[in-house]
């Protein structure tokens, strides 16, 4: 389940995950963690993280909402060149994940653009068996995640491209015991 994408059922109540897609970025017996992929803003990251302004340097991408756990946090997802400066866990093939400010300098130097940095303010969290009960009650659909997805041209159509092409109910919470 880390690095594989959940794509919220057209049914989701809650307004925070509607039309959401998530990027598990840890699945263990602790819970789950991730980010909305699909949740851009307007807003620079020197706008919003003032401290980091020197870190930040050419990066022209805009911050992402990663969801609502520790909104004046960031997290970083890497890859290419500037994945050799993470010191945080592969989520998936070639994909990392970072929470070390002190190395955004040398990963906006080394990344191409959004293509190989995105940065997401908080994150999202499920305590242990309560992904799997909303999995199981039909709220997700579970898809491999791919470096392409994570780093989609156009994450606000992720969601319009992905529902209906993923795996529900039953089938899904047997593969996460």
């Amino acid at each position: 389940m880390t690095g594989g994408l959940l794509v919220a059922s057209p049914e989701m109540s809650d307004p925070m995950f509607a039309r959401a897609v998530v990027l598990v970025l840890r699945h263990d017996d602790q819970g789950t963690i991730g980010v909305v992929l699909n949740r851009p803003t307007n807003l620079a990251p020197a706008t919003i993280f003032p401290e980091l302004q020197a870190g930040i340097g050419s990066y022209a991408g805009h911050l992402f909402r990663g969801g609502p756990i520790a909104p004046t946090r960031l997290l970083y997802v890497v890859r290419g060149l500037a994945a050799a400066t993470v010191n945080g866990p592969e989520v998936l093939d070639k994909v990392f994940l970072s929470i070390d400010d002190t190395s955004l300098a040398d990963m906006t130097r080394l990344a191409d653009g959004t293509n190989d940095l995105r940065l997401y303010a908080g994150h999202v969290a499920w305590v242990p068996g309560q992904l799997q009960a909303e999995i199981k009650a039909g709220g997700w659909e579970v898809l491999p995640g791919t470096p392409e997805l994570v780093f989609h041209t156009d994450p606000g159509s992720l969601w319009t491209e992905l529902e209906g092409h993923g795996t529900r109910g039953d089938d899904v919470v047997a593969a996460l015991h």
